[in-house]
């Protein structure tokens, strides 16, 4: 492995070409409207495609294993393909749904698989014993490789757009305008990004070098991350939980488990006989190394405590799929601790190679229908609808569609009918939500039926009025939980005016309407910021019918045409 390695360069400038070339007919079947622009499902297909299998095969390929190397990431890059496919499918009616509902996820765990498939496949391929060192190696060869790559592919772009900038300067708007083309500029950073890979990857060397150089400062910084470690868990008994759970603390935990095992897998991965610290230093460090099941417990028992509080969400079941991989480490860890003491680090090859294939199957299976996070929490949420552990009134229909993609979508659309006549806004929510924005929401009809009427027989221009306000106005609509209506004689001149009251969130709009020249005008009232009991306790008095007026201690004082209102606070 420390042999330059011969490439075959005309090999990798094809592979690049053909990437740029398929990339570009993806960028302009989406600006230019034809097949598939309008499939996400295809989209995710292609790209996964057009990005997965000419990676690896700029990343693996040698004068010697052509043939082994197409047989290997062929079959993987389809596989990649056709969970893009799924994937794509749960963006699917694309006209309702956005592509980050599910891309970040996706692009991250085929990344994270990508590499991990790679790098065991170029360790088999040498003939060997997998080790973890090896793979070590290998993973960073790759990393290295490619962030290298891209930055030299972005210097040549920037060295391009100073060059169509200096001959714009002179009035030569030639190489300004192609190197702006998409026609060009795909290719051309395609070939530069395999010129790059190329280049770093006849630098072996250099690489490993620049690898040797980071695990030698991880190796000063785990000790201070384990003394970290290690206070922390001190410090606990005396400051108790709460504290943590105040300011995030799962999260938190999750980090610093996973730089632990980071840096402890930096630093211990070659020659187990070999220490790279003393024999107090070694024991210190393989006593933060202990620890760590502590943080998994604590960590899993807040994770725990969100969920029985509030169930199942996309972001819980990612912190819970975090949290069991990175306990994997830590339990085969305890196995060599206690086999060997001292020599704990021989199991460390072992169970990093066992885990790492754990990994790589998770990160295919959580792009699949069978662990699909969507559709989980989706069930969970409905479930604790149907449970009434949630009202109607304050069930979060914007999660389901900003986050649940397709799952999401066809939750909410099942929701309408089922909720239609005991809860008719929720009708007008779900539609505000999903609305084209050059055509109301919701008919007069659907929206009048979503009020809460405290009066009887309330002016039909009135409601009329209310629902031209309303319905330009789409995220108020999505927002607004239950809309009241009731009469008042605001003036005590007998004639009635109407109190308009929307709930939102966190917060209450009241208005009230004036009949003025046969049309109602609207009087802004206050918008009241309440902590969820007031208000509570402000829409039961509402709906218990105890309105009033009062008149005002303080007359109105007008200078000129100018009027001041005098505001008390108590």
């Amino acid at each position: 492995m420390d042999k330059p390695q011969e490439l075959p360069s005309k090999l990798m400038v094809l592979i690049s070409l053909v990437q740029g070339l398929c990339l570009l007919y993806l960028h302009q079947a989406i600006e230019l409207h034809y097949w598939p622009h309008q499939q996400p499902q295809w989209l995710f297909a292609l790209y996964s495609l057009a990005f997965i299998w000419p990676t690896m095969l700029l990343l693996g390929l040698t004068p010697y294993n052509t043939k082994a190397i197409v047989k290997f990431t062929l079959p993987f890059a389809l596989l990649c393909g056709l969970l893009g496919y799924y994937t794509g499918y749960q963006a699917t009616p694309i006209e309702h749904i956005r592509f980050d509902a599910v891309l970040l996820s996706f692009v991250l765990t085929m990344a994270i698989a990508t590499f991990k498939a790679l790098m065991y496949r170029q360790q088999c391929a040498l003939g060997e014993r997998v080790s973890y060192s090896a793979l070590f190696l290998w993973s960073w060869r790759n990393f290295l490789t490619l962030c290298l790559a891209l930055l030299f592919a972005g210097c040549f772009w920037l060295i391009l757009l100073l060059w169509g900038a200096l001959f714009k300067a002179i009035g030569i708007n030639f190489f300004h305008n192609l190197f702006e083309q998409h026609w060009f500029h795909y290719p051309a950073l395609a070939l530069a990004n395999g010129f790059g890979v190329f280049i770093f990857r006849s630098q072996t060397r250099v690489i490993d070098t620049i690898t040797r150089l980071q695990q030698a400062l991880m190796k000063f910084l785990l000790v201070v991350l384990v003394l970290v470690s290690l206070l922390f868990l001190t410090a606990l008994p005396f400051t108790g939980l709460t504290p943590l759970w105040e300011s995030g603390g799962s999260s938190l935990i999750l980090c610093m488990q996973a730089l632990m095992l980071f840096f402890v897998n930096a630093v211990y991965q070659d020659e187990p006989d070999n220490w790279p610290y003393s024999k107090w230093l070694h024991r210190f460090v393989y006593l933060g190394v202990a620890a760590l099941p502590i943080y998994s417990a604590i960590s899993f028992y807040g994770l725990s405590l969100r969920v029985e509080q509030y169930g199942w969400s996309l972001s819980r079941y990612w912190a819970f799929l975090i949290w069991f991989l990175l306990a994997l480490f830590p339990l085969g860890y305890w196995w060599g601790i206690a086999k060997n003491r001292d020599h704990w680090v021989h199991q460390l090859s072992k169970v990093n190679v066992a885990i790492g294939l754990v990994v790589l199957g998770v990160m295919l299976l959580v792009n699949s229908p069978l662990v699909d996070f969507r559709k989980m929490t989706t069930a969970d949420q409905l479930q604790r609808l149907a449970d009434n552990t949630v009202a109607v009134d304050d069930f979060d229909i914007y999660y389901f569609r900003r986050h649940l993609a397709r799952p999401g979508y066809e939750a909410l659309q099942s929701l309408k009918e089922k909720y239609a006549d005991t809860h008719p806004n929720l009708t007008v929510r779900i539609n505000a939500l999903y609305a084209d924005h050059k055509q109301p929401s919701s008919t007069r009809e659907e929206f009048i039926a979503g009020i809460e009427f405290l009066t009887q027989n309330p002016p039909e221009p009135l409601l009329t009025t209310l629902y031209k306000k309303e319905s330009k106005n789409r995220w108020n609509l999505q927002k607004t939980r239950k809309n009241y209506l009731r009469a008042v004689d605001a003036n005590q001149d007998g004639r009635l005016e109407y109190l308009w009251i929307q709930r939102r969130d966190d917060w209450t709009t009241t208005t009230l309407f004036v009949e003025e020249d046969s049309n109602w005008r609207a009087l802004h009232l206050q918008t009241l910021w309440n902590r969820k009991d007031n208000a509570d306790a402000f829409y039961q008095t509402l709906e218990d019918g105890e309105v009033a007026t009062q008149p005002s201690e303080w007359n109105d004082i007008v200078i000129g045409e100018t009027r001041f209102e005098v505001w008390t606070q108590e």
